[in-house]
């Protein structure tokens, strides 16, 4: 009897222990689906605040509309006087030379984008003179998506080169941000530098190259995505398969060479002092 009793309570513990064991799973599935559900949310509100953000580009002059202040400056920025021998590229970079501030620079990015269909004013050797000259990365970025509009990418291909080592980086958030970069460029010429970490081990970080992806890529990138169309992660799986449909609509030829509602939707914005 006493071995019958032990053997009762053996099965009573493991199945007390079993039952544990399985609330335990269940919960933590429970978790791991809300986790999931909410990584989704996010991804799917980055991709609509994209979309919104170059609708509003496309609608509007860019994201550099602001007072009648510096609507003058960007005037003055953008005419030759008489009695001023400088060249407006030179007038840009006297401008940012005594005006180094973020909100300066970005009044002298958005004179540079409404100057990119007028040769006249800012010959390209110009804009190739005023890149040298720069020191800020967001300005210099600017510069070189015009001069690739104008069907020279070689400004840009050196602007998303210097930008390799912070994607080797130890760091992920120093990777993260570089991926930031790159994307602003939406050249196909950042695409390939973005494909290695789509096999980085750190989730985070591939979902942000794949959002990168889908900004700078074309069809021509379309292969690096097959792996991750069935990736345990569901977010990236998600994400990997929103990308494609999007990049399959584009040609091995598209964002080889930008277009001005490209350039004008990554814009700094202009804050009113």
């Amino acid at each position: 009897m006493k071995i019958a009793q032990k053997y009762l309570y053996l099965i009573a513990f493991i199945g007390t222990a079993l039952i544990i064991f399985l609330c335990c799973l269940l919960v933590a599935s429970e978790n791991r689906n809300a986790a999931m559900k909410n990584r989704l949310l996010v991804l799917e509100t980055k991709i609509a605040q994209e979309q919104q953000a170059r609708a509003t580009a496309i609608a509007t002059a860019g994201p550099g509309a602001a007072t009648s202040a510096v609507d003058q400056k960007i005037k003055d920025l953008s005419t030759r006087f008489v009695g001023d021998t400088r060249s407006l590229a030179e007038k840009l970079r006297d401008f940012t030379v005594e005006n180094s501030d973020n909100h300066n620079l970005a009044i002298a990015c958005k004179v540079v984008a409404d100057l990119a269909e007028n040769h006249e004013a800012l010959p390209d050797q110009d804009l190739v003179l005023l890149y040298q000259t720069q020191t800020s990365p967001e300005l210099k970025r600017v510069i070189a998506q015009v001069a690739s509009f104008r069907g020279d990418n070689h400004l840009l291909n050196t602007y998303i080169a210097q930008l390799q080592t912070g994607l080797v980086s130890s760091n992920a958030d120093e990777r993260k941000n570089t991926l930031g970069k790159l994307a602003k460029t939406r050249s196909a010429g950042a695409a390939n530098l973005i494909l290695p970490l789509l096999k980085e081990a750190d989730v985070s970080v591939v979902l942000d190259a794949l959002l990168a992806l889908r900004v700078t890529g074309n069809e021509g990138q379309l292969n690096a995505l097959e792996p991750l169309l069935k990736h345990p992660d569901e977010s990236i799986s998600w994400l990997a398969r929103d990308v494609a449909n999007h990049l399959e609509t584009l040609s091995e030829k598209a964002r080889t060479r930008l277009l001005l509602n490209d350039i004008n939707l990554e814009l700094p914005p202009i804050v009113v002092q």
